[in-house]
């Protein structure tokens, strides 16, 4: 290939244009090389429709004329020509008017003065997608070999250059949806936040009402046991009142006598010292409930002697489960400290207890029972919470933690009960919870809790 000629491919080859995604530029730099390159005056890239019925030029220019408007092609009118074309192969006309492809472009020849044609199949992916056609109005005009290897390195190198803009096409369509998903997932991520955040507000909401649930037992509990002693000291108070004013009238007439003023004081003291005892079992009562109250309330780390604290809770606790017939016991073998919520210990074991008393026991004649243990196990606290109930069927037993999970729905159960435990026990007091239950044998509750101080 003659120099000048190589010269032309090597400055085109290294042009950054054919690289960059830039395919009218690269066009308009590989036609006006051939122009350059062939000495012609007129070059244009016609490129198929979808169909491959017609081709268009993308790009004509004529060297005098400068850039020529688009015009079509279709094989229905050039039938000889299109066929040529679907060979696929260079079609070399050096008379054109002549030349069995060419030769019914007659008025198109004529028109333009073309005495001679070259045109080369233009490539992308191995696919003939358009042809480069050189056109030259000289007369005798004879296309070398090298003219010919020249143009369809051009055409290659245009391939290249559609390849290039493609690529930049795809990338640039990958950064807008890569934006649009951006955003998208941005609008989902705060969608999901706001229902989140709506969530928790409506969770936290439930779990105040069933903390409040828990503490209304409670409150019903402690109300009806301290009506009791306050009924008997409201009575010895009657009582005493009553012989108070018989004393009275018996002084007021002059027929007091010794015997009926000592079987008054006799009777007076007893009724203090019934009264004094029960309004102390109320003041007792209501302390207790007091302090479990305002524990449960208040989440301070605090150190909590354990053994005596639970004792401490399950009184309170006893008037809560008085109606079902249970009795509750506290097992403790040695006084153990840990720092501690006290708070949340106490929501902790009210929930367990109050769950045992609605769901574990429905045998009215049965001896209703929860136990409470407590022991060190390595540097953990151990509390063993067990009643001898009715027990957990073993197909649901994974699904007492999960939050609104009940079976009694029809009951009123909100399925918050354990839930609240669950996240008490995991995320405020830093230990584990674990269920061990049998059907008709009884729910042990295993909680491990840290921190004991020696």
């Amino acid at each position: 290939m003659v120099e000048k000629l190589e010269n032309i491919l090597l400055q085109v080859s290294k042009s950054p244009i054919i690289d960059e995604g830039k395919l009218e530029q690269a066009t308009q730099l590989i036609v006006k090389s051939v122009i350059e390159g062939l000495d012609i005056s007129r070059v244009g890239v016609w490129l198929y429709d979808d169909e491959s019925a017609c081709i268009k030029s993308d790009y004509l220019l004529d060297a005098n004329q400068g850039e020529q408007s688009s015009a079509t092609v279709c094989a229905v009118d050039f039938p000889n020509y299109f066929n040529a074309l679907k060979q696929e192969r260079t079609i070399i006309a050096n008379r054109a008017i002549e030349h069995p492809a060419t030769s019914e472009l007659k008025d198109y020849l004529a028109h333009y003065g073309i005495v001679a044609m070259l045109d080369v199949p233009l490539r992308h992916k191995g696919k003939m997608i358009g042809v480069m056609c050189c056109e030259s109005i000289q007369k005798n005009r004879q296309w070398s070999s090298d003219e010919v290897a020249f143009v369809g390195i051009l055409a290659d190198i245009y391939g290249r250059a559609v390849s290039a803009a493609e690529r930049v096409k795809y990338e640039q369509l990958l950064i807008s949806h890569n934006e649009q998903l951006e955003q998208r997932v941005a609008e989902r991520t705060q969608s999901l936040e706001d229902a989140l955040s709506n969530f928790k507000q409506a969770q936290d909401r439930l779990v105040e009402t069933e903390k409040m649930a828990a503490l209304g037992k409670l409150v019903a509990g402690v109300a009806h046991e301290v009506n009791t002693p306050l009924g008997i000291a409201v009575t010895a108070t009657t009582h005493c009142e009553h012989r108070l004013k018989k004393l009275k009238q018996s002084f007021e007439d002059g027929k007091i006598s010794r015997n009926a003023l000592t079987q008054y004081i006799d009777d007076t003291l007893d009724a203090y010292t019934l009264m004094n005892s029960n309004l102390e079992r109320a003041a007792s009562l209501i302390q207790n409930f007091k302090k479990t109250a305002v524990d449960q309330s208040s989440f301070e780390l605090v150190e909590c002697a354990l053994c005596d604290y639970i004792s401490s809770l399950v009184m309170s606790l006893r008037p809560m489960v008085k109606n079902k017939k249970v009795s509750i016991n506290t097992h403790c073998k040695q006084e153990l400290t840990i720092k501690t919520y006290r708070g949340a210990l106490a929501q902790v074991i009210t929930n367990l207890i109050s769950n045992c008393a609605e769901h574990a026991f429905k045998a009215p004649d049965k001896n209703h029972q929860i136990d409470i243990f407590v022991e060190k196990q390595d540097n953990d606290a151990l509390l063993r919470i067990t009643d001898n109930g009715a027990g957990i069927d073993p197909a649901i037993q994974h699904k007492i933690f999960e939050p609104f999970y009940t079976t009694a729905r029809d009951d009123g159960g909100s399925g918050l009960g354990l839930s609240i435990v669950y996240n008490l026990v995991q995320r405020k007091l830093n230990g584990t919870i674990e269920v061990q239950s049998q059907l008709n044998e009884g729910t042990t509750f295993i909680v491990r809790l840290p921190n004991i101080l020696d």
